[in-house]
C-alpha cells in the first residue's frame, strides 16, 4: 500500500480548525486598534493586586509613584515573555504551516498571523515607554526555549506544553480586562485584543490535545500529567515571578524582594486564582496537575 495523502486525510480536529479559520478571517492589524495616545505612566498597567508584592506591609508603604512603576516594569516583562513564548511558537508553526492537511494548514497560517501581530503589538508598546529594556529581554527559561525548539510537532508532550503556555498568560490578560478599573487603557486594550486570540488558540489546542489522549493509556496519562506539572510551574514563574533585577530597576530600594513575592501567600492564591480554570479543564482530560 502507498503512504496515505496527507493532504486529503484530515485529522479530528479538522472541522474545529476550520471553525476557527472562519472566526480569524475578518483579521485587522492590532496596531491600528490600540488607542496609543492614551498610554500613560499616571496610572498602574496592571490591577494592583496582581502586581507580586501585592499584600506585603513593605510594599504597602511604598510611594503610590514606585507602586505604579513597579506595576509599569511588570506589566512590561510580562509583554516580553509573551513575546518569547510567542517567537519559539511561530518558529514551530511556520515549518508546520507548510505541510499536512489542507484544513489544519490554513489555521496555522491564521495562528501565524496573529502571533505575529501580538509581537509587534508588544513591541510597539516599547517603544512608547521609558523603561530600561535590559530587564525586560533578560533571558527567559532555557529549559522551555530548548523544549520548545525540538519537542516533535505532532507529540502529545508539545500539544501539552502549547495549551500551558498559551492559557498561563492568558489568564493574567483576562483579569487585567475584568478590572480594569484605574489600569492604564491602552494596557487593557492590549490585554483584551491578545486574549481574543487567544481564546481560538487555546480551543484549537485543546482539541488536538484532547485527540492525543483519546488513544492515550493510563501510565501514559500518570507520566505526562507529572510532566505537566513541571511545565506548569515553569511558566508559572516565568509569568508571574518577575526575576529580582526587576524591583532595582523599577525604583525599589534594595531588598530580597523576589523571595518575599515567591513566599508570600497572597502571591500563591492570587496565582491559584488565575490558573483555576486551566487545572479544572486538565483534569477534565484526566490529566492530574496541581499547583502550587
Amino acid at each position: 500500500m502507498g503512504k496515505p495523502n496527507l493532504l486529503k486525510t484530515s485529522p479530528p480536529f479538522a472541522d474545529r480548525a476550520t471553525q476557527l479559520s472562519r472566526h480569524s478571517t475578518p483579521y485587522r492589524d492590532p496596531l491600528a486598534r490600540i488607542h496609543w495616545e492614551r498610554l500613560t505612566e499616571h496610572a498602574f498597567w496592571l490591577p494592583e493586586q496582581a502586581v507580586s508584592l501585592y499584600g506585603i506591609e513593605e510594599y504597602d508603604n511604598l510611594p503610590l509613584d514606585v507602586r505604579r512603576r513597579l506595576s509599569h516594569y511588570e506589566f512590561a516583562r510580562f509583554l516580553s515573555a509573551g513575546a518569547w513564548l510567542e517567537s519559539l511558537f511561530l518558529q514551530r508553526l511556520a515549518r508546520a504551516a507548510l505541510k499536512g492537511p489542507r484544513a489544519t494548514r490554513i489555521y496555522h497560517l491564521h495562528e501565524l498571523r496573529e502571533e505575529a501581530g501580538h509581537s509587534l503589538m508588544f513591541l510597539e508598546f516599547f517603544e512608547r515607554t521609558d523603561l530600561d529594556t535590559a530587564v525586560l529581554d533578560a533571558p527567559f527559561d532555557p529549559w522551555l526555549t530548548a523544549l520548545g525548539r525540538r519537542l516533535p510537532f505532532h507529540s502529545t508532550l508539545f500539544w501539552s506544553a502549547i495549551l500551558l503556555g498559551e492559557e498561563v498568560p492568558d489568564r493574567l490578560n483576562r483579569y487585567v480586562r475584568l478590572h480594569a478599573q484605574g489600569v492604564c487603557p491602552v494596557a487593557v486594550e492590549l490585554c483584551a485584543l491578545h486574549s481574543t486570540d487567544e481564546a481560538r488558540h487555546i480551543a484549537y489546542g485543546r482539541e488536538v490535545l484532547r485527540h492525543r489522549l483519546e488513544r492515550a493509556g493510563g501510565l501514559t496519562r500518570v507520566l505526562l500529567g507529572r510532566a505537566l506539572d513541571t511545565l506548569l510551574h515553569r511558566f508559572v514563574m516565568t509569568f508571574y515571578y518577575p526575576p529580582p533585577s526587576l524591583y532595582l530597576h523599577a525604583g525599589l530600594p534594595p531588598g530580597p524582594w523576589a523571595a518575599r513575592a515567591a513566599a508570600h501567600p497572597a502571591r500563591r492564591d492570587f496565582v491559584a486564582h488565575c490558573l483555576g480554570p486551566t487545572l479544572a479543564r486538565l483534569r477534565g482530560l484526566g490529566l492530574t496537575v496541581s499547583w502550587p
